[in-house]
């Protein structure tokens, strides 16, 4: 059996295609909502999902409180954003996987790739394809690191790939997306100026550990002090990882990431005077 959790605030365009892709073969669906003005608890209700109404404390905390308190019975935890939507080919090898006992499966959790859609298209390059995450896992083996936004994921034991991907478009229009990139950007930079200082319960940054924790490594203590940082990313995406394959809407996809890495590393140096002068 699979249990399905959902964070949702104001997700009453995207949640529809979300909870129609899980209907009729996952056991529960669990939406936490935290204060949405619109109809996501009517949608989520009408659609089969059980609602549970939680303040929020932050993408970390708030899937830490669902995986604490919910009633969750399944072997099998999947955890989706309302922007995303589990495909049939998807949807067969993950059934395939919770048909086994437990116990037979020697993974306790598997990273799933999603496919980005931009403007209506999907991005199939630009270093954005595969994109891993690590979202199907056996009940009690994860937990989220505290981190405000980008988290991961740490399972207690191995893991492996699924590579079929899911479809991660959000439909609420590009002002919805430039504003939560604009909020991301300001919780990343935090995050890079607290990662710079070494603070926080975190992943721990290490060049001798697993992929992660290389990765969060070149992330904090390398990455973050390089200049032009929004050129760089452009160049890798575009360039080195065959960005311009997509097309004019990878030129366009491209742009708009150098640009959120110009936000972040904007706001970083605001943070650091801030630091600074108090």
């Amino acid at each position: 059996m699979i249990d399905v959790l959902i964070i949702t605030k104001d997700e009453e365009v995207n949640l529809p295609y979300c909870l129609r892709a899980l209907q009729g073969w996952t056991n529960r669906i669990f939406v936490v909502d935290s204060g949405s003005t619109d109809r996501t608890r009517t949608i989520a209700e009408e659609l089969g999902a059980e609602v549970f109404e939680h303040a929020w404390e932050g993408y970390a905390a708030q899937k830490n409180w669902a995986l604490d308190t919910l009633p969750l019975e399944a072997d099998w935890i999947l955890i989706v954003d309302a922007d995303e939507v589990i495909t049939p080919e998807l949807r067969s090898q993950l059934q395939a996987v919770a048909a086994r006992a437990p116990d037979a499966v020697p993974e306790s959790g598997f990273y799933l790739n999603r496919l980005f859609y931009f403007l209506g298209r999907p991005i199939r390059h630009c270093g954005y394809h595969p994109s891993w995450n690590l979202r199907f896992f056996k009940r009690g083996a994860g937990r989220y690191e505290e981190r405000e936004v980008h988290e991961h994921l740490l399972i207690d034991g191995s893991v492996g790939w699924i590579r079929t991907p899911m479809e991660h478009r959000d439909r609420r229009g590009l002002e919805t997306y430039i504003a939560k990139h604009n909020r991301y950007s300001t919780l990343e930079a935090r995050e890079m100026v607290a990662g710079l200082r070494g603070d926080g319960d975190r992943l721990d940054a290490s060049l001798t550990g697993n992929q992660l924790q290389k990765r969060r490594w070149i992330k904090e203590r390398l990455y973050a002090r390089l200049p032009m940082k929004w050129l760089l990313r452009f160049l890798y995406m575009y360039v080195l990882r065959l960005g311009f394959l997509d097309g004019l809407t990878g030129l366009r996809f491209c742009l708009f990431i150098s640009s959120y890495e110009l936000q972040i590393a904007l706001k970083m140096i605001e943070f650091q005077r801030q630091e600074n002068a108090s």
